[in-house]
């Protein structure tokens, strides 16, 4: 735990006598406007899954105010049509749900349920259905020159800067059958590694985070408290849902390195889409999907941390090279009714990694289990 020394005490005075005389509306943290700039902004149903009407459509004018949208949320609410099933699917670590409702239908929902959890969007690609938060707890943008407004949005980051930030990805798929939309949520969590000085020139290092690892906890939090967003239900129903045990369905075959893929025990529509999940869950990007070829291609930012948890002997990875991994996959379906999920290509950028292959063949097996 941190100690409060007299600057500290002196900063602490200064925001708050600020946000006496602007308001606590202007100061970061206390309800400034950056967030709700943010929550306004509306997101576009993925076009892929908008279906157009027969007669001239009317455009609604976009919410005007933070409030205004607040009152509108409070009267739809969160629910969809009365009666919507909404079920969870896959196997522990890998868990999505599937919810009985068309695309066009649950996007906006997600939308919403991140503003009322806290998050504000940054990212947003309704081709693929993607909707990804920043991570909460980060300071703000760099600014240049001085200004007391300025000042105070560096004091409050440095008085109130978490132990750790966290951010949520939301993907949709089309189900397997009409009428169904599939959910994927994705948590990754980074821990405080470094403190910076309270006022410039003091010797201290600045705020510094690890790298962005999976967070299952928060994954199945996050998916809980969705579930029942949505559906209207109880929070704890939705947690036991989540909670429930899957038997095992993938596994590494074949005798040669170059030909060992992952064969997975469910047909290709479901594969299809619990691969998306995995990847992003090991903290692949999307770079393309093709689900009529079956070929995936993803990037890692971080792969060292594939192999954490790993054991190889007489093998030290390099975790402070600045590296890049591209991975093409394929994938095929059986004709007993399983998937093969097979390797293409995969190239390291900025170094090298032992057995890449196998070690990336063996995380996506785990997911997929």
């Amino acid at each position: 735990m941190r100690h409060t020394n007299p600057s500290r005490m002196l900063t602490l005075a200064t925001v708050a006598a600020a946000g006496l005389i602007s308001g606590c509306s202007s100061v970061p943290f206390f309800g400034g406007d950056d967030r709700q700039a943010d929550r306004a902004a509306n997101l576009e149903v993925p076009p892929e899954f908008t279906r157009p009407t027969s007669g001239g459509a009317v455009a609604l004018p976009e919410i005007a105010s933070a409030r205004a949208e607040q009152m509108d949320r409070r009267e739809s609410g969160g629910v969809l049509d009365s009666g919507t099933d909404i079920q969870v699917a896959g196997e522990p670590g890998s868990r999505y749900l599937v919810v009985a409702a068309e695309p066009d239908a649950v996007w906006p929902k997600l939308r919403d349920f991140l503003r009322e959890e806290g998050y504000t969007i940054r990212r947003q690609e309704a081709s693929a259905g993607l909707i990804e938060t920043e991570w909460t707890g980060l300071a703000s943008g760099d600014q240049t020159g001085f200004s007391i407004m300025n000042f105070l949005r560096v004091a409050a980051d440095t008085l109130f800067k978490p132990d750790f930030i966290e951010r949520v990805r939301l993907r949709i798929e089309r189900g397997d059958d009409a009428g169904e939309t599939l959910v994927f949520v994705t948590s990754q969590k980074r821990e405080l590694t470094g403190d910076e000085p309270l006022m410039p020139g003091d010797e201290s290092d600045t705020f510094k985070y690890s790298n962005a690892v999976d967070d299952p906890s928060m994954n199945a939090e996050t998916m809980a408290r969705l579930a029942a967003y949505l559906s209207g239900g109880s929070a704890e129903e939705a947690r036991q849902m989540v909670g429930a045990k899957f038997s095992p369905r993938a596994k590494v075959e074949g005798d040669e390195p170059e030909d060992r893929h992952v064969v997975v025990t469910q047909s290709y529509p479901k594969v299809w889409n619990r691969l998306g999940l995995a990847l992003d869950r090991l903290g692949f990007d999307p770079v393309s999907r093709d689900r009529d070829t079956g070929e995936v291609e993803v990037s890692h930012p971080y792969p060292q941390a594939l192999y954490e948890g790993i054991l190889m002997r007489g093998v030290t990875i390099d975790k402070d090279a600045e590296m890049t991994l591209h991975l093409t996959l394929r994938v095929e379906p059986r004709r007993d009714g399983g998937t093969d999920v097979r390797i293409r290509t995969i190239n390291v950028a900025g170094g090298s990694l032992p057995e890449d292959r196998s070690v990336v063949l063996s995380r996506i097996k785990s997911e997929l289990e």
